[in-house]
């Protein structure tokens, strides 16, 4: 088993009572196996008003209006103070932290819907360098599997495919991280790359054989992926891909209808966060429907030029929803999805960044960690409407590859 932890993890403190956004409010927290029982053993007063403050229904904290009913008015957990750290739920121990599984790979980061997380993310000065390690006994077992030739024809093709998608990832973060290039332009880069692996990910799926699932005809994918590194990657690969896009550069008017309907289709989410429909409606009015064309361009252009002087902080943002989802097309093939959900992501959070930029004339730290974690909680922190952008980005034709590099 290898195991990746993101460097920035290490340097994420929760500031407690100090947090502008406590993660003790918004949504039901889930409770899991293990500590429910626990409460459940809990004697005495503080027994007694863990009982009355869990909904055993559905196995999760209730709410006190909008908050945890043991998140006190001090802005401290009463759990953690009457029973320790231990005596917390998982889902609260590990939050901000999250973990994903890919099969012999296990990844672990910080998640961006915490302010405190979202500052360290986009501070990141390694960005988005991981540390690695590998258990030492399953490392000998493997290789005495592999001299003894007992791998299986289904761990091997698993294994490429891994190594298949982190190729992928690996190129992503040196495209996102090319400043020569405009951050725009980067981005459209990014899903032009996927788009393109993705066809021939599809092309190596059928030349194996459509029964076997997207994990067959493996062996020419990795090879796949790294051409396209290269092609990519290569000297003058940024000059030429520039001279592409020319006309979508062109398409202002394109850009604003597609950025409005992009977000209008936000309002069918899960209302996760508070007022999330008002606050769209309220973006939609003021930048799509008050403002004309030019005024719209004008305000974006100046947003821009400002926005140079975050050039890490927004690098740092694309390459945290990278390193979340991309390796997630380990599960269901979908690489493309993935690059374009990140895509979206960003353009969302900056979008609402040019929304606080026009209200407010600035463009800062503080706005753009702001956005994002309202974002993050509004769709990262619901599996609902994580789900409700996946289908749209496959079925929508407001999301076709020409229709995304209209708006980036």
């Amino acid at each position: 088993m290898k195991y990746r932890v993101a460097q920035c993890l290490d340097r994420f403190v929760c500031v407690g009572a100090e947090c502008e956004d406590t993660c003790c409010k918004g949504w039901r927290i889930g409770i899991d196996r293990e500590s429910y029982e626990a409460y459940r053993k809990e004697k005495g007063a503080f027994g007694r008003r863990l009982f009355w403050g869990i909904d055993h229904k559905n196995r999760c904290f209730k709410l006190k209006g909008r908050a945890c009913a043991f998140l006190n008015s001090q802005g401290f957990c009463d759990i953690y103070k009457e029973m320790g750290r231990e005596g917390m739920c998982r889902e609260c121990r590990d939050y901000p932290r999250h973990v994903e599984d890919y099969g012999n790979l296990k990844e672990a980061m910080l998640c961006l819907s915490c302010p405190e997380a979202a500052r360290v993310i986009v501070r990141d000065e390694s960005q988005g360098a991981w540390r690695e390690w590998e258990r030492e006994e399953r490392r000998k077992r493997r290789e005495e599997d592999g001299q003894s030739g007992e791998i299986s024809e289904r761990q091997e093709g698993s294994r490429e495919l891994l190594e298949a998608l982190e190729e992928v990832r690996d190129t992503l973060s040196a495209l996102l991280r090319k400043r020569s290039v405009s951050f725009g332009q980067r981005l459209a880069m990014a899903l032009a790359f996927c788009h393109d692996f993705q066809r021939r990910w599809n092309m190596a799926c059928e030349a194996g054989g459509r029964d076997n699932g997207k994990k067959s005809g493996l062996g020419g994918v990795r090879e796949a992926a790294r051409q396209l590194s290269e092609r990519y990657l290569a000297e003058k690969a940024a000059e030429r891909f520039a001279r592409r896009i020319l006309p979508f550069r062109r398409q202002e008017a394109e850009r604003m209808i597609r950025m409005g309907a992009w977000m209008r289709l936000t309002e069918g989410m899960e209302p996760v966060l508070a007022g999330w429909d008002k606050i769209v409606g309220q973006m939609c009015r003021e930048l799509y429907h008050e403002k004309g064309i030019k005024e719209y361009e004008g305000l974006r252009r100046e947003f821009e030029e400002k926005a140079v002087s975050l050039e890490r902080e927004w690098e740092n943002l694309a390459l945290y929803f990278v390193n979340t989802y991309v390796l997630g097309a380990f599960y269901d093939g979908d690489v493309y999805g993935k690059a374009k959900l990140a895509v979206f992501s960003v353009m969302m959070i900056r979008e609402r960044c040019l929304f606080l930029y026009g209200r407010e004339g600035k463009a800062d730290e503080r706005a753009l960690v702001k956005a994002a974690c309202r974002y993050s909680r509004q769709v990262e922190n619901s599996d609902q409407n994580l789900e409700f952008l996946e289908k749209e980005l496959v079925k929508n034709h407001l999301f076709s590859l020409k229709g995304m590099m209209a708006v980036v």
